[in-house]
């Protein structure tokens, strides 16, 4: 009888001990046809990361990678890139924006227009050395000769307006009315109506300046303030295939290029 007892004890001791073991096990059911099922372990497919993803992770996401954002990529944030950010956009040049579009850079204000430099004031031309004067826009010329024995600063405006003048004696070409003022740069005498030395005054017209006219019979005409009228400039030279007019002059004022008739 005291064999037995310590043998109960004993079985009672192992079955305390091994039960935890044995449970697992036992719990079983039977199935509806009669044959043993057993139940379901916990779904997971990673290998006990302790999360509900079927990566390889212990991240906190719920999504099958082995990072810690929600998306399939390998960086931890929620896109699908592979960038550090939270957008669709690969390579952001290192910054960690959350958008979806790349970095652009800031527009550019358009640069302010250049303001017009007003042309300087024409220089003295120098005894001895021949000198070339224009006008702005390039059309009118006067050149001083080196046998000019006087320092001389020419100036020429242009355009004038014509209805400004009495009627020229023919068809205007081009609109192409001016004036030339001398200055003596010795002396600072202003206003001088009559040069010392003759100059050349040379007329660039375009195509469209002589449009509907006979270049042909183009002239200069000075107009004698004295008696309100225009008078042909002497020593002229016309050449049409060059669109040019030139003319020996010594006195100043208005001039005008026109068709003679």
């Amino acid at each position: 009888m005291s064999r037995l007892r310590a043998f109960l004890i004993a079985l009672t001791i192992f079955a305390v001990a091994f039960s935890p073991l044995l449970i697992p096990s036992l719990n079983m059911g039977t199935a509806s046809n009669g044959n043993r099922a057993f139940a379901a372990p916990a779904s997971q497919n990673d290998n006990g990361s302790g999360d509900d993803d079927d990566d390889n992770s212990g991240d906190d996401d719920d999504d099958d990678d082995n990072d810690e954002g929600g998306d399939n990529s390998g960086d931890d944030d929620d896109d699908n890139n592979d960038d550090a950010d939270d957008d669709n956009v690969d390579d952001d040049n290192g910054s960690s924006d959350n958008d979806n579009e790349s970095m652009m850079p800031a527009p550019v204000a358009p640069a302010a227009p250049a303001v017009p430099v007003a042309p300087s004031a024409p220089a003295c031309s120098t005894p001895g050395q021949e000198m070339t004067f224009a006008s702005g826009d390039g059309r009118v010329t006067v050149r001083v000769f080196g046998t000019t024995t006087e320092s001389l600063k020419l100036s020429i405006r242009i355009p004038v307006d014509p209805a400004s003048l009495p009627v020229a004696p023919g068809p205007i070409a081009g609109g192409i009315v001016f004036q030339i003022v001398a200055e003596k740069c010795d002396t600072a005498l202003t206003g001088v109506p009559v040069l010392p030395a003759e100059v050349n005054l040379g007329v660039h017209y375009s195509d469209g300046d002589a449009a509907g006219l006979n270049e042909a019979t183009f002239a200069l005409a000075r107009l004698d303030t004295g008696a309100n009228r225009w008078g042909p400039s002497m020593k002229q030279a016309n050449d049409p295939p060059a669109n040019y007019v030139s003319a020996t002059i010594t006195e100043m004022g208005y001039y005008v290029l026109y068709q003679r008739s």
